[in-house]
């Protein structure tokens, strides 16, 4: 699970002390009825939380056996800083040489798309991993390949194989409101099969600095280490996101979890699936975040789809297809989400005069490669 550090306020809960006010001896209903009035508000009390128990039972029936534990491992080589030398421990004295492989594990989570053994998680859990295991809620472990990984989402598919399996059944974002009950599933610390609960806070977080393409449900069900790439689950049974990073000052759950929605789980792994890679929309600028939330171009690719379409430096992007722009994140979404070759239909501000254009998307270059303009200067990816 990543970890943010962050700088927010702590917020201490203190319960309240009891008053030990005077009985109100002028009250005209005699003490044995507000006795059987605090029961039964007590019973109608217990039979809520007892059916709200039982749903989530009910719900990490369901999904539980959807979860997998994946553990990583890879050979990290030790730079040569002279002879062997003697190392003390509880067996006695060990022989180490400082060039000798030490191998390295990792620990996350994952959750079955289908029944021939793809399985989801995130890439930064499997990223330069030279064996990924993958244990299954039944017991089993096997050995899984890698399908591919889409950093701009911090997505990645595996495959097991293995046939028959169950598949979570998954749920977009829309079908959720801030305040719906949602558990988190997966392996914190190593432990597998961990169930915990909490709300969603919020939706449509972005800006955290995780990914390229960010619209995070925000959680306050327990997430921590080995968390990701676990399921964020309704009381439907459905999974509504992929647990993913935890705001945090300790490096432990503060209460403030993040999980990528579904459908951009979903687009990326179909992707990965049927191509090996993810391909998103690209317009060919550089923005500027606008004071009041909008987003500015400023600078255009020479050559690129922006470019051809007639855009120019200093329009102001109002929507996308349809879609109101409020800020450099959401252009970037409403862009991304479209596939290359797609014709879109801009429209902008410029001197303070609306203009419409149509603008032939392209394909978005790798993360990390380079993009130069026609100053020579680089225009990255991810910007």
């Amino acid at each position: 699970m990543r970890s943010i550090r962050t700088a927010l306020p702590l917020l201490l809960i203190l319960s309240a002390a009891e008053t030990g006010f005077a009985r109100d001896t002028t009250r005209s209903e005699p003490p044995q009825s507000v006795a059987a009035d605090s029961e039964a508000t007590t019973e109608a009390d217990l039979r809520f939380a007892r059916n709200l128990s039982r749903a989530f039972r009910q719900v990490a029936r369901t999904v539980q056996p959807s979860v997998v534990s994946i553990r990583t491992v890879d050979e990290v080589r030790m730079q040569p800083t002279g002879g062997p030398v003697l190392r003390f421990g509880p067996g006695g004295p060990e022989l180490v040489r400082p060039n000798a492989a030490a191998p390295r594990q990792g620990l996350g989570t994952g959750f079955i798309l289908s029944q021939d053994g793809a399985i989801v998680t995130n890439s930064h859990v499997v990223r330069g991993a030279e064996r990924i295991m993958v244990r299954l809620a039944d017991g089993r472990e096997v050995e899984a390949n890698l399908v591919g990984v889409d950093p701009d989402t911090d997505v990645a598919v595996l495959r097991v194989p293995l046939s028959g399996l169950v598949p979570a059944k998954l749920v977009e974002s829309s079908q959720v409101e801030v305040g719906d009950w949602v558990l988190a599933l997966g392996s914190p610390f190593g432990l597998d099969q961990t169930v915990t609960a909490g709300i969603i806070s919020a939706k449509g977080r972005d800006g955290v600095g995780l990914a390229v393409f960010e619209n995070y449900l925000q959680t306050d069900a327990a997430i921590n280490p080995g968390n990701s790439g676990g399921p964020l689950v309704t009381l439907d049974g459905a999974v509504v996101g992929m647990n993913t990073a935890i705001g945090s000052r300790t490096g432990g759950n503060d209460g403030v979890g993040f999980a990528i929605p579904m459908e951009m789980v979903r687009r990326a792994a179909d992707d990965l699936l049927q191509d090996g890679r993810v391909r998103y929309g690209y317009m060919g600028v550089l923005l500027q975040e606008m004071p009041d939330g909008g987003a500015m171009i400023a600078r255009v690719l020479s050559g690129g789809p922006a470019d051809e379409a007639g855009v120019l430096e200093g329009d102001r992007i109002e929507s996308v297809a349809g879609v109101a722009v409020n800020g450099r994140a959401s252009l970037m979404r409403a862009i991304g989400e479209r596939k290359p070759g797609e014709v879109v239909e801009v429209r902008l501000v410029r001197n303070q005069e609306p203009v419409q254009v149509k603008v032939k998307l392209s394909t978005r270059p790798t993360a990390g490669v380079a993009v130069r303009d026609e100053r020579g200067e680089v225009l990255m990816p991810n910007r």
